[in-house]
């Protein structure tokens, strides 16, 4: 039985439901901005993606900036223009609203209530500071490490490695908990970390995503074999 001296997580999905409150943070942007006949779903998961690849395309900027640009490609095709200022005013909308109410997955209170009990526990998150700490579940966690503080957003190697040395423990003693397979196993395994991959949501893992020490539907199944450990 494999035995971990830390554990990490990444935060938005396989903590906390970002999306049910990302949803409800766009239908806000939507009421704004007086966009109709817009799906607030689809629209959500299209700013997601688009967000998504504006950080993988450049160099490091904060995540709010990357998601201003995504609500642009998003809203902008949608014959949607305003000021700079609006602009922000939205996506703080957005933003605010998206990490300062998602709230914890059924299982996860439990589960991370019994884990801090035996190891250090240490969320890696590609959010800024600022809206990090909106989320009241983080007080959960003594430490962190985010995109800011590194300057890079995963599956960089900068921000997995700043984790393991803020941590003082080798890279192979330590588990990563994820649902994100570009993020999150494609960025901690090539560093020698575990990972325990959270698939939630049955999805076939891709073509050229190496396979994880784990899967589990949700971080009940992580429990069960960490516990076989002690």
């Amino acid at each position: 039985m494999r035995t971990f001296k830390a554990i990490t997580f990444d935060f938005w999905g396989t903590l906390v439901d970002v999306d049910t409150s990302g949803q409800l943070g766009m239908g806000k942007v939507l009421a704004e901005s007086e966009v109709t006949g817009i799906n607030v779903k689809d629209l959500y998961f299209q700013w997601d993606d688009a967000t998504v690849r504006r950080y993988r395309s450049t160099t490091w900027r904060p995540y709010f900036d990357n998601a201003l640009l995504g609500l642009k490609d998003v809203l902008e095709p949608l014959g949607f223009e305003t000021s700079p200022e609006r602009w922000r005013d939205l996506t703080e909308t957005l933003l605010v609203t998206m990490t300062g109410e998602a709230k914890p997955h059924p299982e996860v209170l439990e589960i991370i209530s019994v884990l801090k009990q035996h190891y250090p526990l240490m969320p890696i998150t590609n959010m800024d500071n600022r809206l990090f700490e909106l989320n009241p579940f983080k007080a959960e966690f003594s430490m962190a490490t985010t995109a800011e503080e590194a300057k890079a957003f995963k599956p960089s190697a900068l921000i997995f490695q700043r984790a393991i040395d803020r941590l003082s423990v080798p890279a192979q003693d330590i588990l990563h908990v994820s649902l994100s397979q570009f993020a999150d196993l494609e960025g901690a395994m090539p560093l020698g970390m575990n990972v325990a991959w959270i698939n939630r949501y049955g999805e076939a893992r891709g073509k050229f995503t190496p396979a994880p020490l784990y899967e589990f539907r949700n971080l009940s199944g992580l429990r069960d074999v960490i516990e076989a450990s002690w």
